[in-house]
C-alpha cells in the first residue's frame, strides 16, 4: 500500500515538473503525461504492471467529465452564443463524416474488414475537449472561431460514443445498425442533456449564491459535486452527461456567483489533476514494443485523419450550414483551415478504444495501438504548428484585456464585501480623470491601481489611464455591474456626426 502510494506521487511529481520544460520546449501537457506512464509501465525501465482497462476507462469518464466543467466555468457566454450552431453541426454531421473517412483509409491501409475499420474511425471522429482547451487558451484566435472549436470539443462526445457502441454491438453481431434510432437517440441525448444541464446549473448557481457555509473552502467543493450530480443523473435518465456538465460550468461562469475566484481556482486545479491521472493511467496501459509493428499504419492513418478525414468533414459540414442558413453562418477559407488543423485528438478517443477491448472485439488491440500512436503524433503536430499557422492566417491576435475579477473578503467582512479589479480600457469614461472626478458610490473606494507592472498609490489627482487596472472595494460590487464611472463612453452616432458643422480653425496668424 505504502509502495503503491509513494510510486503514484512520484509519478505525479514528475509529470508535473515535466510541464515546465514542455512550456519551454512547446510539448504539450498530454504528451508529457503519456510519456511519464508509458516510462513507468510494462515496456518501461520501471516496469510497473498495470492493465484493467475497466478502471482506466471509469476513471477517464470522471476525468473527462470534471476538465469539461472547468471548461464550461472558463467559456463566455456570448462566445458560447455566437458558436453553438457551427458547434452543434460539427459535432454530429462533422463527427459522422469524420468515422466515414477515417473508416475508408483506414480499411485501404490496414487488413481491418469493413466494420471494423468503420470502428477505428468511430473511436478516433470526435474532438478532445481536453486537449482543445489547452492548446486555444491564450492563441489569441477570434471569438467565434475560438468558441466554435471549444463547444464542439465539448459536444461531439455523445455521437462517438452512440457510433463506437453501435458499431461494437454490429461486429459482436448481438444487433443490427439500426440508423434511424442512432439518429434518434443522439437527438434525443443532446436535447435531454442541455435541457438537464441548464437546469441543474440554474438550480446550483441559486444554492451557491443563498447558503452561507461555515468555511469558505466549501463553495468550490460544493460547485464539484453539483456539477457530478447533474452529470450522473443525466446519464442515469439517459441524457448526455458530458453536455449537461459543460452546460452547467457555463451557468455557473457567468453572472454573479459567491467566491468565483475560489471555485475557479479550485476547478483549474481539478481538471489539471484530472488530466494528470487520466493519461498516466494511459500511459501506463500502453505497451511501447507494440507499438512498432503498427507504426507504419498508424502514421498512414494520422495523416489521413489530419489531411483528409477533419479537412473534408469541415468543409462539407460548413457548406451544408451556410446554405440551409443562407449565408448566414459564413467561414472564410483561413477559418476552416484553421477549423480543420485545430481539431486535435486526445483522451476521448484513447478512452473509446478501450470499449472494443472490454469487448473483446477481433482488432481491438490494432485498434487501441493505433489510436495511441494517432493521438501522440497528432498532438505534437498540431501542437507544435498551430499558434505559427495561427499568425500565418492572420488570425492570432493579442489576447483581449483580461475579464474583470472579483475576490470577497473572508473573515469577519459583511456578506458582498469585496474586491473588483476593472481594466481600463481605451473607451472607459474614466480615461483621463482624476479619482476625485469619479462619480463613484459612497460604499466604494479605490484600494490601488496597477499601471505597467507597477504598483501605484491612489491619492485624489490621480489620473486614470488607459491599460490600468484598478482595484475597487467595497460592498455589493459584482462582475456585471461595474459602477457607472467604469462604464464605456457612448458612442456619437454617424448621422450627428455628419450633421455638425466643422468648427472654424483658431490657429494663430
Amino acid at each position: 500500500m505504502e509502495l503503491a502510494i509513494v510510486a503514484a506521487a512520484a509519478l505525479g511529481v514528475v509529470a508535473i515538473v515535466s510541464t515546465r520544460l514542455g512550456q519551454r520546449f512547446g510539448v504539450p501537457a498530454l504528451v508529457l503525461f503519456v510519456g511519464v506512464g508509458m516510462l513507468a509501465g510494462t515496456g518501461g525501465p520501471i516496469g510497473i504492471e498495470f492493465s484493467n482497462f475497466e478502471v482506466s476507462y471509469y476513471v477517464g469518464v470522471v476525468a473527462l467529465a470534471i476538465i469539461l466543467f472547468y471548461g464550461g466555468l472558463d467559456t463566455r457566454m456570448r462566445i458560447f452564443r455566437a458558436a453553438i450552431v457551427p458547434a452543434s453541426a460539427l459535432a454530429t454531421l462533422g463527427t459522422l463524416l469524420t468515422m466515414l473517412f477515417i473508416g475508408l483509409a483506414a480499411h485501404a491501409l490496414t487488413d481491418l474488414d469493413w466494420l471494423t475499420s468503420m470502428l477505428l474511425g468511430a473511436v478516433m471522429s470526435s474532438t478532445d475537449a481536453a486537449a482543445v482547451f489547452s492548446s486555444l487558451r491564450g492563441r489569441g484566435l477570434p471569438k467565434r472561431l475560438r468558441g466554435t472549436l471549444e463547444t464542439e470539443s465539448g459536444t461531439n462526445d455523445p455521437m462517438a460514443v452512440l457510433l463506437t457502441l453501435s458499431l461494437v454491438q454490429a461486429i459482436d453481431g448481438d444487433h443490427k445498425v439500426d440508423y434511424l434510432a442512432m439518429a434518434g437517440s443522439v437527438v434525443l441525448e443532446l436535447v435531454l442533456g442541455a435541457a438537464l444541464g441548464l437546469a441543474f446549473g440554474w438550480l446550483l448557481k441559486l444554492l451557491i449564491n443563498r447558503v452561507e457555509l461555515v468555511n469558505v473552502g466549501l463553495y468550490p467543493v460544493l460547485a464539484l459535486a453539483g456539477g457530478l450530480l447533474a452529470f450522473g443523473a443525466t446519464a442515469l435518465l439517459d441524457g448526455n452527461g458530458y453536455l449537461a456538465i459543460y452546460l452547467v460550468g457555463l451557468m455557473l461562469g457567468n453572472g454573479y456567483l459567491v467566491q468565483r475566484v475560489a471555485i475557479v481556482n479550485f476547478m483549474n486545479g481539478a481538471a489539471w489533476a484530472a488530466q494528470l491521472i487520466m493519461f498516466l493511467l494511459m500511459g501506463l496501459l500502453v505497451v511501447p514494443s507494440r507499438l512498432w509493428p503498427v507504426l507504419g499504419t498508424a502514421l498512414l492513418v494520422t495523416a489521413a485523419t489530419m489531411l483528409l478525414a477533419r479537412p473534408l468533414a469541415v468543409v462539407i459540414t460548413l457548406a451544408l450550414l451556410r446554405w440551409a442558413s443562407r449565408g448566414r453562418y459564413r467561414f472564410r477559407p483561413r477559418e476552416q483551415v484553421l477549423l480543420t488543423w485545430a481539431g486535435l485528438k486526445g483522451a476521448v478517443p484513447i478512452i473509446l478504444a478501450m470499449v472494443p477491448l472490454m469487448n473483446r472485439v477481433d482488432g481491438a488491440d490494432v485498434i487501441f495501438d493505433v489510436v495511441v500512436v494517432v493521438v501522440i503524433v497528432g498532438t505534437l503536430l498540431q501542437g507544435f504548428t498551430l499558434s505559427p499557422l495561427a499568425r500565418r492566417l492572420g488570425l492570432a491576435k493579442a489576447e483581449p484585456p483580461p475579464p474583470k475579477l472579483r475576490l470577497e473578503l473572508g473573515g469577519e467582512a459583511p456578506k458582498g464585501a469585496a474586491v473588483l479589479a476593472v481594466f481600463i480600457g481605451p473607451d472607459n469614461r474614466a480615461v483621463g480623470k482624476r479619482i476625485v472626478e469619479l462619480s463613484l458610490p459612497r460604499e466604494v473606494v479605490i484600494a490601488a491601481v496597477l499601471r505597467g507592472g507597477k504598483l501605484v498609490t491612489p491619492r485624489g489627482q490621480t489620473v486614470i489611464e488607459a491599460g490600468d487596472h484598478v482595484y475597487l472595494i467595497g460592498a455589493n460590487l459584482r462582475e456585471d455591474s461595474t459602477p457607472a464611472a467604469f462604464g464605456r463612453k457612448p458612442r456619437a452616432s454617424t448621422r450627428a456626426a455628419t450633421s455638425t458643422p466643422k468648427a472654424p480653425s483658431c490657429r494663430a496668424p
